[in-house]
């Protein structure tokens, strides 16, 4: 899979035509190969900022499959886990991502969510460059970790 941009939200008002995805990309098979792929909860709209969790999406990328490596691999803004890593021997080379700007404690920093989590029974992953940024715009919220790993 390569050179695969992905927005959930968009040039509409929030306000009247919200948008919503669990996943934007979830890879089932072993053996894969992910190249240059952003994945993006838009942060703004034709009414400007993206604001109180509109256009929700649960997960950039969701990743089940044994033996899949990402290089140039960006995840930002969504609700939940930016990138949830579930398969055994896994590798990432360069990522990048940023927390959400419009949530708050109670509904993001308390659920302990990460920008890359790997799940607790993966027994092999690897990552180099790996980059979390954030910006709490909207509200004070404080993190417990930006990565979370076994």
């Amino acid at each position: 899979m390569s050179d695969v941009f992905a927005r959930v939200g968009g040039p509409t008002d929030q306000n009247k035509d919200e948008v919503s995805a669990a996943s934007m990309v979830t890879i089932n098979s072993g053996w894969t190969i992910i190249d240059n792929t952003w994945l993006w909860r838009a942060d703004h709209d034709i009414t400007g900022s993206v604001v109180n969790s509109h256009n929700p999406v649960d997960s950039g990328m969701i990743i089940n499959g044994d033996n899949v490596i990402a290089y140039g691999l960006a995840a930002e803004h969504t609700l939940g886990h930016l990138v949830e890593w579930n398969g055994d021997n896994g590798q990432t080379i360069f990522y990048q991502s940023e927390f959400p700007y419009d949530v708050t404690q109670e509904n993001y920093g308390d659920k302990k969510f990460a920008a890359y989590k790997v799940a607790d029974q993966v027994n092999n992953h690897k990552a180099y460059g790996v980059g979390v940024y954030s910006y709490f715009r909207d509200n004070d919220v404080h993190m417990s970790t930006g990565i979370q790993a076994p």
